[in-house]
């Protein structure tokens, strides 16, 4: 009934080597390279008849046993959530929205100046860079101005030292991110 043929009888009978199955971690990851990897599993037979490369296997392969050795045991509950909340823990949920929240403050820059003597005027330049005409704020406190200004991203405050004391009121203008006060100075 089963006609059984012997190996060899045929010459269109191949024989085929059972794959052997790679001996450490090394070997297993280059043939599993060798399968995705088209051309690559030829080269890994090339190399695998070298004696140089089996003892560079042996010698990776021995390395990786001796990591594994060292590394402590997975923990039992990895992969598993755990709550930080403790149990019978009732938590309270805050009902401002975000329109509530204070925006977070933009961090303080310093301001560039300059003060100029015009005779009977002080003109102090500034540079603002970033706010709007209406976001700025100047203060006159005798021999010293205060410069203050706050936009969502720019913040800015200096106190500019003036060489005299000058009358309240001072005249603003803003242009390209550059203020100019002029400031009348006080009769001596």
């Amino acid at each position: 009934m089963g006609q059984e043929k012997k190996k060899g009888s045929d010459k269109h009978d191949l024989e085929v080597e059972p794959e052997s199955q790679p001996e450490g971690m090394v070997e297993g990851a280059l043939h599993g390279l060798g399968k995705i990897i088209p051309g690559f599993g030829e080269v890994v037979k090339g190399l695998e008849k070298s004696e140089a490369f089996q003892e560079r296997l042996e010698a990776a392969n021995a390395e990786i046993e001796r990591r594994m050795e060292k590394a402590r045991p997975p923990r039992k509950g990895w992969g598993t959530r755990r709550s930080i909340i403790p149990a019978r823990t009732t938590l309270k949920v805050s009902q401002t929205s975000l329109k509530e929240e204070s925006p977070v403050p933009a961090p303080q820059k310093d301001v560039i100046t300059d003060t100029f003597d015009e005779g009977d005027r002080l003109v102090v330049i500034a540079e603002l860079p970033g706010v709007d005409e209406k976001d700025i704020e100047v203060e006159v406190k005798g021999d010293r101005i205060v410069l203050f200004a706050r936009s969502r991203s720019h913040q800015y405050h200096k106190v500019v030292d003036l060489p005299c004391t000058v009358k309240d009121g001072p005249s603003l203008t803003y242009k390209n991110s550059i203020l100019r006060v002029s400031l009348e100075k006080e009769p001596k």
